[in-house]
């Protein structure tokens, strides 16, 4: 019906003049229909002698009017414009109770038509009318309909928080990424801060100057920024886990990703992800179907025991009977592989169809294993080499890569993008070394070092972010710089005592991590854009490896289950935190 009233008043609106109304002595020019429907708002009760030429209106009388919406929509007088032109008389006026019923009816009449219009000068006007908009677009993105298009004409504060809440339901990545874009190419001739073209000067740097005012108090840290790195601050909030090779190819080549070396590198790396999954060894969760369950898995001993992250239930996989003590876990093509040691060999085995097979043995012991690409890597400090397994080839041992002469006494590994890092300890407790192998070629790169011990480090990601773990509780980014060189940026310290970690990994917002090391219940909280809990596991027995895996729902159902694990569990949020002992 809106769409009917507004044709029907533009088609007779040129045939119209404006009147001059005059609101609290002031004087206002609204178009003759509206003027027409206040004067005899005004005058319908008074004689023909009483009525004056010129029409006068209190801010009191007019509020009383504004409630008479149902009868003037008879007569079509009570478009989006004639309310709009009113809510600017109000705005003049500076009259709150007026400016408020205003406001309101603004509210009323928010239709799929007038959004545009409306969304706009509420931004402009910086008004409460806002709420009403980001309201109507949270009903308006949970229908599978949701018309994605609008996003075009956001404010960066709300694409930013539409994006982090999941209110956008686009149906595939694609469709969010290109709407990124379009929302970026749009604001290239846009006011940058308000998203609302430059025009009316006087109100726009007002409202500007309010809008910076906020953000300067609220985001203290923060530099004013331009569209390219409000870019890809957008799109780091988006998952991109489901979006198609031909779009992120598409959008690499954008000109503002070439203006933009941020957003540029951002989409890079998840199309490299994507061109080279078998390399990353890596399973993002929208990967899997609802059979498989997100479990972490800890090796006790002769024990493969398992948590089902989402049911927070613990089981036991059924026992290998030649498991004497495991020393070792490791994820392959998302199946477990479990390192048993035999006197001065390693026995490899492979938990499939609900039972353990043989894979193969390794001379030695106490390796540092990691799983990359299509090998298993044994990094082997006794032999100053690392032995490549390839469970799905024949022969199983691929090849084994010598260390670089620098290289000794390596003491941990972890993932990072298309390369292992492996860190030996030196000289001094204050430095580790970094070297990085490259998969597939099989390269070898001095990284340089790392402040800080590297016993008992662990790495964890967030998709396509990269953290390490010290045992003193520091938290590091791994970043692969423009240059193509590899640093460590450190965010936090988590405690201040030496914890034997055996592994962590992070799962729906929370930071999850296993020690042989009982920690106080006292500081850990979450780090904003990582995670928000963390959840500490402490084994009274000497756990070899921590790891996360996606298991079918077959394999957990007919576990043991294990109602009373031996865990020490402390559950931290930011700010407060509890307890638990199970015995």
């Amino acid at each position: 019906m809106e769409k009917k009233t507004k044709s029907v008043y533009k088609e007779d609106e040129s045939l119209q003049t404006d009147q001059e109304v005059q609101i609290d002595g002031k004087e206002f020019k609204f178009n003759s229909k509206l003027a027409d429907a206040i004067k005899h708002f005004i005058y319908s009760k008074k004689k023909q002698s009483e009525v004056a030429q010129k029409i006068k209106i209190s801010s009191e009388s007019l509020i009383i009017f504004l409630g008479s919406i149902q009868s003037y929509n008879i007569n079509e007088l009570w478009t989006t414009n004639n309310i709009l032109e009113l809510w600017d008389a109000a705005r003049e006026l500076e009259n709150p109770c007026l400016l408020r019923s205003c406001e309101r009816k603004v509210g009323e009449i928010l239709s799929d038509e007038n959004f545009e219009t409306i969304y706009k000068k509420a931004n402009l006007y910086q008004s409460h009318v806002l709420w009403k908009t980001r309201s109507f677009l949270q009903r308006s993105f949970r229908s599978p309909k949701g018309n994605m298009s609008r996003t075009r004409i956001f404010t960066y504060e709300d694409f930013s928080y539409f994006l982090n809440e999941g209110f956008l339901n686009a149906g595939s990545d694609d469709i969010v990424l290109r709407s990124i874009f379009e929302w970026a190419e749009h604001n290239e001739t846009q006011d940058q801060n308000t998203g609302i073209h430059k025009a009316d000067g006087e109100e726009q740097e007002q409202s500007l100057k309010r809008k910076m005012d906020v953000e300067t108090s609220s985001q203290e840290d923060d530099p004013p920024e331009g569209t390219s790195s409000k870019l890809s601050k957008l799109l780091r909030a988006t998952s991109c886990g489901t979006a198609t090779l031909e779009c992120l190819q598409e959008l690499s080549e954008h000109h503002l990703c070439n203006k933009d070396p941020e957003a540029k590198l951002i989409i890079s790396k998840v199309l490299n992800y994507k061109l080279d999954r078998n390399t990353h060894g890596y399973w993002p969760p929208s990967l899997f179907s609802k059979d498989y369950h997100h479990v972490a898995v800890v090796a006790d001993q002769d024990q493969i025991n398992v948590f089902n992250v989402y049911s927070e239930m613990w089981v036991r996989l059924p026992k290998c009977p030649l498991h004497t003590q495991i020393t070792n876990v490791t994820v392959f093509d998302n199946e477990l592989y479990v390192i048993s040691s035999a006197g001065f060999e390693s026995l490899i085995f492979v938990f499939r169809n609900n039972k353990w097979g043989f894979v193969i043995d390794l001379p030695g012991r106490n390796f540092i294993v990691i799983s990359k690409g299509n090998l298993i890597y044994f990094i082997d400090g006794t032999s100053s080499s690392v032995k490549c397994v390839s469970p799905r080839e024949t022969p199983v041992l691929h090849s084994e890569i010598k260390f670089p002469d620098m290289m000794r006494n390596p003491e941990s590994a972890i993932d990072f993008d298309k390369s292992i890092l492996i860190f030996c300890s030196t000289d001094s407790d204050e430095r580790s070394a970094v070297f990085c192998l490259d998969v597939p070629e099989h390269k070898w790169t001095d990284v340089g070092s790392l402040k800080g011990s590297s016993k008992n480090l662990v790495g964890f990601r967030n998709e396509t972010n990269y953290f390490s773990l010290q045992r003193d509780g520091s938290i590091s980014q791994v970043l692969r710089k423009q240059d193509e060189s590899i640093g460590f940026e450190l965010i936090k310290r988590l405690w201040s005592i030496q914890s034997s970690l055996r592994g962590a990994f992070i799962y729906s917002d929370t930071l999850y991590i296993f020690s042989n090391t009982p920690i106080e219940c006292s500081s850990l909280c979450g780090i904003l854009g990582v995670f928000w809990n963390v959840v500490y596991w402490h084994g009274e027995q000497n756990a070899s490896k921590f790891v996360e895996c996606f298991l079918p729902f077959e394999a957990l159902r007919f576990s043991e289950h294990l109602y009373t694990p031996n865990r020490l569990l402390l559950l931290l949020g930011s700010g407060s935190g509890r307890l638990l002992h199970f015995s």
